[in-house]
């Protein structure tokens, strides 16, 4: 009897820390991953405000995202079908917007679709406080094109709207 009363208070004792063990490494409910830190209230510069490694939407990651999706539905699209966005930063002023492969088919799209893009990406940018310039690469290089030079820094504002200012 002795050790039939010891087996069975040692199996109560594995069964109960099983339990135990097992209830405190599983919760009931899935943990949700930490959510990412809201961005900080207005300093005037969006270049403090938003990092360029910042996992949080921008309003010039927004406002491109935007430009891209009206893109794809467009029957007409002067931006290259499947363009997507790799990164977009702000330092100083000048926003660098890195697009996929897909943006490098615009050289050959003419120059009055490269100018409407241009435009566009200009126009989807110009109502953002503290963006001046703009820059696009593509996969970190510079666009090349024929047309213009889209990597050193150009204005956001039209010439006419800037003098109006």
């Amino acid at each position: 009897m002795n050790i039939s009363r010891r087996f069975l208070s040692i199996l109560c004792s594995i069964i109960a820390l099983t339990a135990l063990n097992g209830c405190s490494n599983k919760s009931s409910t899935p943990k949700q991953p930490s959510s990412a830190p809201m961005p900080p209230a207005s300093t005037g510069s969006i270049s403090s405000q938003y990092p360029a490694n910042s996992a949080v939407h921008t309003p010039v990651k927004d406002a491109i995202t935007k430009l891209l999706a009206g893109q794809e539905a467009s029957q007409y699209p002067f931006l290259p079908r499947g363009t997507r966005l790799n990164h977009a930063s702000v330092d100083h002023g000048i926003v660098t917007l890195d697009f996929n492969r897909a943006f490098n088919r615009l050289a050959n799209m003419g120059d009055t679709t490269e100018s409407e893009a241009q435009k566009a990406l200009r126009h989807s940018l110009a109502g953002i406080k503290g963006v001046d310039k703009l820059r696009i690469t593509v996969n970190g290089a510079p666009f090349q094109s024929q047309m213009t030079d889209w990597y050193t820094p150009f204005s956001i504002q039209d010439q006419k709207d800037s003098s109006e200012q």
